[in-house]
């Protein structure tokens, strides 16, 4: 299940390696353009609180968020994330968190350990902001959330909390996520509180939803939460493995190399 390391996945033009103090594993090797990444090999989860630019989801009802050595994308470690909340609004996760206007890519590996069935939304990724009258107060935003068909393939699709919005329509062709492999999701988010931002999402490296001219967050910040919500998802409880995130100004892509934005 292992893969090449992340530390050589990504290649920029400058290469350098990024402080511990720039809350990213120590032992990777990333370019200049990359603002935030983990590749989970310090066997912690430390990468996601570090310097107070995230923290980690985790409700009463036993659902936990840990780093396991069960799967990874990469390395020896992965993010592994497993829901007993049941249900479709909260859930366990991680968050890091950006002051808009925050144009960023936001990238991370995903691994499905068994299939799975939905009878209702599977929120995988969040993007959230802090309410303006009440900080601890957090907004939903959009989210990517998987469903199965009654063929048994997952299907990927896109919601928004904005009733201006609501769910966009499904890809197509259908975006399709495997089950027992890993796959990319790369999301680039244009944060505004006005009709001026935009949402893109790579399902690896095909472009998925390409959406413009519409007001993405509810305040200057973006909380960006891999996580794993569903009310009813069969069997229980459902897990979710995460591993190679990043946060960065140009896309990193699924061979780990970053492009320049076009």
């Amino acid at each position: 299940m292992h893969a090449q390391s992340f530390s050589r996945q990504l290649i920029g033009s400058a290469m350098l390696l990024l402080a511990s103090a720039s809350g990213c594993a120590p032992n990777s090797h990333l370019g200049s353009d990359v603002i935030w990444a983990t590749d989970h090999e310090s066997g912690t989860t430390d990468d996601w609180v570090a310097d107070g630019g995230g923290g980690l989801l985790l409700d009463t009802a036993g659902s936990t968020v840990e780093v396991s050595d069960e799967f990874s994308h990469s390395g020896r470690y992965a993010l592994k994330i497993t829901d007993l909340a049941k249900s479709d609004m909260v859930g366990p996760g991680v968050y890091r968190e950006l002051q808009a206007p925050a144009d960023a890519f936001y990238s991370a590996w995903y691994y499905l350990p068994r299939p799975y069935k939905t009878n209702s939304q599977w929120t995988i990724q969040k993007f959230r902001s802090r309410s303006d009258s009440d900080a601890e107060q957090v907004n939903h935003g959009h989210d990517l959330n998987l469903r199965t068909l009654p063929g048994g393939q997952v299907i990927l699709y896109l919601y928004s909390h904005d009733p201006a919005y609501l769910q966009a329509p499904l890809a197509d062709p259908p975006a399709f996520v495997p089950v027992e492999t890993w796959f990319h999701l790369e999301t680039f988010y244009s944060a505004r509180t006005d009709s001026t931002g935009q949402l893109e999402v790579w399902l690896d490296d095909r472009l998925v939803y390409d959406l413009k001219d519409r007001r993405t967050t509810g305040s200057d910040d973006v909380l960006w939460t891999p996580c794993n919500i569903g009310e009813d998802i069969q069997p229980s409880p459902p897990e979710l493995y995460v591993d190679d995130a990043g946060i960065s100004r140009v896309r990193v892509t699924r061979n780990g190399t970053l492009l320049n934005s076009p």
